[in-house]
């Protein structure tokens, strides 16, 4: 276990002192505090709309439309999308050249000759990642709660806390997905630039491709915003649509965390119990591949001559 814990220790140090990694994490957590502005500038602007119809209507005497729901933890959704994209990035970045760099740097073979089981190495470079990215989604959870209650004038109650402390738990495992692939490719290749590139074509087939083919099955309808006045295109869900979302990691985090954060009015007022029910298997779906990616990676540094 101290084995575990040097290691873990080592890996913690060595990413807050590598600027290319805490400018990706600053990029992060400025894009999660854009997104609280975003969202909260677009609820207020709906406010405001609907405010000016209605005040046109009870002026002219005709019914008042009835005001849109808006759930305040909606104002996060964008959180969604930059874990997709920038969080995926980070995770990669901390574990592609995690084996290959210190191959080259020699520091691997030193490693060996102390008496740390090789299981040992990965636990510990699992544990330090954890550490990391579990280190910054809290941060991440303290500011954006902090600016929740700024933007929306109240703390956000038991429930909505339980909802984002829940969607950051999810986060974390597709983010931990991310690094145990790049930490698999970086055991198995001997090229950290190869290993690289390995990850970001499956990061662009995950986030992008993917979706996209899922997006361009879905069934389309229109819908009249009578608040706004506009006419909205509406996606809808198809069964191959549905089929090829099961394809991507990226697809179901966005179901989940769109669920969890109250974007989905159909989904937005169910108690978190029920919906972490109904989002059971997917959630599996989206932890599952992480387990099994360090299984691997423990099963390759065991094998003789593999490093």
């Amino acid at each position: 276990m101290t084995g575990v814990k040097l290691i873990a220790g080592k890996k913690l140090r060595a990413s807050f002192r590598n600027m290319e990694f805490l400018l990706i994490v600053g990029v992060f957590l400025l894009m999660s505090i854009v997104s609280v502005y975003i969202g909260s500038t677009t609820k207020n602007a709906e406010m405001r709309a609907y405010e000016s119809i209605a005040s046109s209507a009870a002026n002219a005497g005709t019914e008042i439309p009835a005001a849109p729901v808006i759930y305040s933890l909606a104002i996060l959704k964008n959180l969604v999308e930059y874990i997709v994209m920038i969080g995926a990035i980070l995770a990669i970045f901390l574990g592609y050249d995690v084996f290959q760099g210190e191959r080259q740097g020699g520091t691997l073979r030193l490693l060996f000759t102390k008496p740390i089981p090789r299981r040992s190495i990965i636990l510990g470079k699992l544990l330090g990642a954890g550490l990391v990215i579990g280190l910054l989604l809290t941060v991440t959870l303290f500011f954006n709660m902090a600016l929740f209650a700024y933007y929306t004038g109240v703390l956000p109650n038991f429930e909505e806390t339980l909802r984002v402390i829940v969607f950051l738990g999810i986060a974390f495992a597709y983010m931990m997905n991310f690094y145990t692939a790049a930490l698999y490719i970086s055991i198995k290749t001997r090229e950290s630039s190869y290993g690289f590139l390995i990850m970001m074509v499956v990061w662009i087939f995950i986030s992008f491709v993917v979706p996209q083919i899922a997006e361009s099955q879905k069934s389309y309808a229109y819908a009249i915003n009578n608040i706004a006045g506009t006419i909205t295109q509406v996606p809808g869900e198809t069964a191959l649509s549905n089929a090829i979302g099961w394809l991507s990691p990226a697809v179901q985090f966005k179901f989940v965390g769109s669920d969890l954060l109250q974007t989905v009015s159909e989904t937005a007022t169910i108690p978190l119990g029920r919906l972490l029910v109904a989002e059971i298997v997917k959630m599996i779906y989206l932890i599952l591949p992480g387990i099994v990616l360090a299984l691997l990676s423990l099963r390759e540094v065991e094998k003789e001559g593999t490093l």
